[in-house]
């Protein structure tokens, strides 16, 4: 009887858990395809990928011939983009709320201070959606208070009064266009994404009531 320990394996089954992403499970099986294909040239191997047709979970099936032998393994994603795609459909306030509630959750549990303790790197990368945020907040609100006292400035000897009311619309018309024009270059800045993110791992703590 062949020894179990050094049975060659020959048939797989893979189960993939996409991170916090809210793209397509098809998006992984195009990744699979190229890098395997990629991989399998460098290393001298043949692999296929076949889509898995029907069924209740979303998956592929791979055939390889490495060294000699055959393989088969069958791939499945376990979908949570739906899930993590409802819990970004957020608005600008709702997003600062996050900012808020997370850092709450933070300090009040304790993991701020220990994150604090960490190496420069993790901290940065942990504190920089906040920073981030609130830099875009700040930078709206002094756009929008430059431009006040601009208008007001100039309009004042000749409107009197009314240059308040038009440069309070002006100032606020600004802050909301650079807060939402932030908001739509966050594939550049990915300063709402991680906040999302951080958020979302922060929602089951609850409430928290410091002692």
């Amino acid at each position: 009887m062949a020894d179990p320990a050094h049975t060659p394996v020959t048939r797989r089954a893979v189960f993939y858990i996409p991170g916090y992403d809210p793209i397509h499970p098809r998006r992984y099986r195009e990744l699979y395809r190229t890098e395997s294909a990629a991989q399998a040239e460098i290393s001298g191997y043949g692999i296929s990928l076949s889509g898995r047709q029907g069924g209740a979970r979303y998956g592929w099936d791979v055939k390889g011939l490495i060294d000699g032998a055959h393989v088969d393994a069958s791939v499945d994603v376990l979908v949570w983009s739906d899930i993590v795609r409802d819990s970004m459909n957020t608005s600008i306030p709702a997003t600062y709320w996050q900012l808020f509630h997370t850092a709450w959750v933070y300090i009040g549990t304790g993991a701020l201070w220990r994150l604090m303790r960490l190496r420069k790197g993790p901290v940065l990368a942990a504190l920089y959606p906040v920073g981030m945020l609130l830099g875009q907040l700040l930078i709206s609100y002094g756009a929008g208070a430059l431009m006040h006292w601009m208008v007001k400035s100039l309009l004042f000897p000749f409107v009197g009064i009314a240059s308040q009311v038009a440069a309070t619309g002006l100032s606020v018309v600004l802050f909301i266009w650079l807060m939402r024009w932030f908001k739509s270059k966050d594939g550049k800045f990915f300063a709402y994404y991680l906040m999302h993110d951080y958020a979302y791992g922060a929602s089951s703590a609850g409430p928290i009531h410091p002692r």
